[in-house]
C-alpha cells in the first residue's frame, strides 16, 4: 500500500468518525429542542418551533452523510434512524 493510499484511508476514517459524532451531537440538540418546546409557552413558542424544525432538517442531513460514510447498507440504516426519530 502506498503512502498516498494510507493517507486516503486515514482521511476517510476521520471523515466517518466526524460524521458519526456530528450526527450524535445533533440528535442531542434535537432532544434538547423538544424539551425546550415542551417547557415554552407564549411569545417564544413560535421561535422554539422554528428551531426544532431547523434541527430536524440539519439532523436528517447529518444522518444521511453519516450513513453514507459508516454503513454497509445506508438505506436500511436511514430507515431505522427515521423510525427512531418519531
Amino acid at each position: 500500500m502506498t503512502h498516498e493510499e494510507i493517507l486516503r484511508q486515514q482521511l476517510k476514517a476521520e471523515q466517518a468518525e466526524t460524521a458519526r459524532e456530528l450526527a450524535e451531537l445533533l440528535r442531542l440538540a434535537q432532544e434538547m429542542g423538544r424539551r425546550l418546546c415542551n417547557e415554552t409557552h407564549g411569545d417564544m413558542y413560535d421561535d422554539v418551533r422554528m428551531l426544532i424544525s431547523l434541527l430536524h432538517q440539519t439532523r436528517a442531513q447529518a444522518d444521511l452523510i453519516d450513513a453514507k460514510l459508516n454503513s454497509a447498507d445506508p438505506v436500511t440504516d436511514l430507515m431505522a434512524r427515521r423510525q427512531n426519530i418519531l
